[in-house]
């Protein structure tokens, strides 16, 4: 399992069955030499600064064998681009990418703290799905909602903080507490949790 700041490793399920990896970068794929009966999960990759792995380079593993999920981030972008030829997609970053709510890459990345990889930005998928769990409650409007995407979507990704959220989102009428709830939304390690416990589960059984 490749994953960084959507699974950190303080709160990764603990389990003996499952091999972490760091990010995954250009060319890691191409490396693993793995019995094919193992399965391969992309949750984070390098979207900035340096090369991801290819859409080729997954296919590659999927052509060696391999059953490849990949979820929450660049796992999610890879299994959009190759759910006709393979690879398994899952949870909600996945379905958004798949219908193209999520077009840009950088809804996906945030800065990190260089000790840790993890993120001290906010990732925009988050805050998207934050919104939709308060329209659906009734708490916020499509119209806030829209306000507050396209706010921050109109600054650099390397921008996008919680007191810039904050304030965009007290601009559109949120209350304090709404404004705390959708902050801490985190839905791309909600995706890779359950996925890497969904097949936790499923090897466990075996």
């Amino acid at each position: 399992m490749f994953a960084g700041p959507s699974l950190p490793q303080r709160v990764r399920p603990d389990s003996d069955v499952v091999m972490w990896r760091p990010p995954a970068r250009r060319g890691d794929l191409d490396e693993l030499d793995l019995d094919p009966t193992i399965t391969v999960v992309l949750v984070d990759g390098y979207l900035v600064r340096q090369h991801p792995p290819s859409p080729t380079e997954v296919f590659n593993l999927i052509a060696r064998g391999h059953e490849v999920w990949g979820c929450s981030s660049l796992g999610a972008l890879r299994a959009a681009e190759l759910r006709n030829h393979g690879m398994r997609g899952f949870g909600w970053v996945y379905d958004r990418v798949v219908d193209r709510t999520i077009t840009y890459d950088d809804e996906l990345v945030a800065t990190l703290d260089p000790r840790t990889n993890e993120a001290t930005g906010l990732f925009l998928a988050n805050i998207r799905f934050g919104l939709d769990q308060l329209i659906t409650a009734g708490r916020a409007t499509q119209s806030q909602a829209e306000f507050l995407i396209d706010g921050l979507r109109a600054v650099h990704f390397e921008h996008r903080t919680s007191r810039l959220c904050a304030s965009l989102a007290t601009s559109a009428g949120l209350n304090a507490s709404i404004i705390d709830r959708l902050l801490r939304s985190d839905v791309k390690r909600q995706d890779a949790t359950a996925l890497v416990r969904q097949l936790i589960t499923s090897v466990l059984a075996q």
